[in-house]
C-alpha cells in the first residue's frame, strides 16, 4: 500500500477546512488503497495573481517538506476566467523542473459556490423551513459566499448568521457527483487531482513499489 502526502497552498484561512477535505475525498473515491498521511499545509497569505506568480516558490517548500502532489486553488473573484486560468497554468508550467506534480483549480467565483452545490447536505447540516431558500446555479451566482451565509441565516431564523463554524461537515457531508455536476469547475479540478494521483502512481510503480488503486 502507497502513502500519499499532500501539500496545500490556498489563498486564506477559509479555504483549509474546505479544499483539502474536498481532495482527499476525491483520492479516497478513486484510489481506494492509496493511504493519505498528514498534510502539509503553506498559509501564503496571497491572493488571486499574488499566489499564482508565487507557484514556483510553494512548490519547492512544499517539495521540500515531504509533498507527493500540490493542490493550488484560487478564485476568480471579479477577474476574467480564461485570464486566471491562463496564468495559473503558466505558472504551473514554470515550476516543470520541480519533481512535484500540480493539481491546480480555479473557484468560480468564490469557494463558497462549491459549497452552495449540494441542497440537501446544506439542509441536512442547517435544517429550517426549505420553502423560504432558493438556490441559482452556483458557479453563476456573483457572491456565493453572501448568499450561503443568507442561506444560513434564513434556515436558523438568524440563530446563525454564516456558515463558517460548519465549513468542514459542510465538505463532508456534501455529494461529490452532485458536486461535479453542477460546479463544471470543481470537476476539472478533480480530474486534474486524479491525474496527479496516476502520475504518482505510475512513478512508485517504476521504481518497484506495489500499487493498488480502483
Amino acid at each position: 500500500m502507497l502513502t500519499l502526502k499532500l501539500g496545500f497552498a490556498l489563498e486564506g484561512n477559509s479555504d483549509y477546512p474546505v479544499i483539502p477535505c474536498l481532495a482527499r475525498r476525491v483520492i479516497h473515491e478513486t484510489f481506494a488503497q492509496v493511504t493519505l498521511a498528514p498534510d502539509v499545509l503553506l498559509r501564503p497569505r496571497k491572493r488571486g495573481h499574488g499566489l499564482i506568480r508565487e507557484l514556483p516558490t510553494f512548490a519547492r517548500q512544499l517539495q521540500a517538506e515531504g509533498a507527493d502532489i500540490l493542490v493550488a486553488i484560487v478564485d476568480t473573484d471579479d477577474t476574467q476566467i480564461n485570464e486566471r486560468l491562463r496564468l495559473l497554468r503558466e505558472a504551473k508550467e514554470s515550476c516543470a523542473a520541480i519533481a512535484l506534480c500540480i493539481a491546480e483549480g480555479l473557484a468560480v467565483r468564490k469557494l463558497e459556490a462549491w459549497l452552495l452545490a449540494d441542497e440537501t447536505a446544506i439542509f441536512r447540516i442547517f435544517d429550517g423551513d426549505l420553502s423560504k431558500v432558493t438556490f441559482a446555479v452556483p458557479e453563476n451566482d456573483p457572491d456565493p459566499k453572501s448568499t450561503l451565509n443568507r442561506v444560513v441565516r434564513t434556515l436558523t431564523q438568524g440563530r446563525e448568521v454564516t456558515f463558517a463554524s460548519s465549513a468542514n461537515e459542510l465538505a463532508e457531508a456534501i455529494r461529490l457527483d452532485r458536486l461535479r455536476q453542477r460546479c463544471p469547475h470543481f470537476d476539472e479540478f478533480a480530474r486534474n487531482l486524479v491525474n496527479c494521483v496516476r502520475q504518482w502512481e505510475r512513478v512508485n510503480l517504476a521504481r518497484g513499489e506495489p500499487v493498488a488503486s480502483r
